[in-house]
């Protein structure tokens, strides 16, 4: 009978070190785990920012089979939203911020406690994309740090995780077919030049914008060939002096880049783009493939560098789609700058 006094006495004490033990952990944490892709930023950037990627990826799917999703009304971008079930009960993750194809900023919730902050990173790199993903929380319920404390600390309960996370990410995002790349993105002094084309104001829609440039620029290269202009001395392209996505409208002229003065026909323009400071990088892929992350990635540089745009932006598609393969066409993208 003292024996089993002693024992209960025991394991009251050993329970009662056990949670001064577990109190004196620390409540805050911090951490990181990185990886380096070898694919375009967008292309990372994209797939976490969208959340129905993540059960293709995330490390717990791995670990917990009773976890089912439920999705919000967005699931892309700032306000994007999903909650969970599982055995070891609800949770919630929300994206509250973001720096297209530089950070993204998460609050998770497990429960009913506080919600912790989960931070993305990404950096180009020689090798592709250097992806950083962070936990961290500064009031860790003290369930949690019950866990950290068996595990050894909170690096060595989260870390592994988030390394495991990253390995799946990149399996997944390898999965994925390549349709553009982006080059690096430079400054650049120009000398003038002129384009001549065709002027239009019209409703951004995709399918109406393809129709103007397919009906534009064969009657552009057949005025210039018939002028005496050689196939190698133009460039077609585009001007764009408004692109309003909130308005839904955009002004361009659509026609071709030359270097010296050529008379106009019809309802042509002839318009002399002075030189300039620019902003410019190359898109390879085909056309509509990765022009959003394109511009998005050069709107960042100016944001970054302080830079103010001198309208017009200008696109010229340096070769024949006809005649390259898809990931060959190449579109080089033009910011002029104050």
């Amino acid at each position: 009978m003292k024996f089993l006094k002693y024992l209960l006495l025991l394991i009251l004490a050993l329970v009662v070190i056990g949670l001064l033990y577990v109190s004196m952990q620390p409540s805050d944490y911090n951490v990181s785990r990185s990886k380096v892709i070898n694919r375009p930023v967008s292309d990372v950037f994209n797939t976490i920012n969208d959340l129905k990627t993540w059960e293709k990826w995330g490390p717990w799917h791995d670990e917990d089979s009773t976890i089912v999703i439920t999705y919000g009304d967005k699931t892309v971008g700032v306000g994007a939203s999903d909650s969970w079930t599982s055995k070891d009960g609800p949770g919630s993750m929300t994206t509250v911020a973001l720096e297209p194809n530089s950070s993204i900023l998460q609050e998770m919730r497990f429960g009913d406690n506080e919600p912790s902050e989960t931070l993305w990173n990404f950096e180009e790199t020689s090798e592709g994309t250097k992806v950083t993903w962070t936990m961290k929380d500064d009031k860790a319920p003290f369930m949690f740090k019950i866990f950290s404390a068996i595990s050894g600390g909170w690096d060595a309960m989260l870390g592994p995780m988030l390394a495991k996370g990253l390995d799946n990410l990149e399996a997944y995002i390898e999965t994925i077919p390549v349709k553009y790349t982006l080059s690096k993105i430079e400054e650049k002094q120009t000398e003038d030049q002129y384009f001549i084309g065709y002027r239009h104001a019209m409703k951004i829609d995709q399918e109406a914008i393809m129709k103007t440039f397919n009906d534009d620029m064969p009657k552009v290269i057949e005025h210039l060939v018939a002028s005496g202009i050689s196939y190698d001395s133009f460039t077609s392209g585009a001007l764009y002096f408004n692109w309003d996505e909130e308005n839904g409208e955009t002004e361009m002229v659509i026609g071709a880049a030359i270097n010296k003065e050529v008379p106009t026909k019809d309802s042509m323009e002839l318009l002399k783009i002075p030189a300039s400071k620019v902003v410019t990088l190359s898109k390879c892929g085909g056309y509509g493939d990765g022009d959003y992350e394109a511009h998005t990635a050069i709107n960042t540089y100016l944001s970054k560098n302080n830079l103010e745009i001198n309208l017009p932006i200008y696109e010229l598609y340096v070769n024949d789609p006809s005649k390259v393969k898809p990931l060959e066409v190449q579109t080089d993208i033009y910011y002029p700058v104050k």
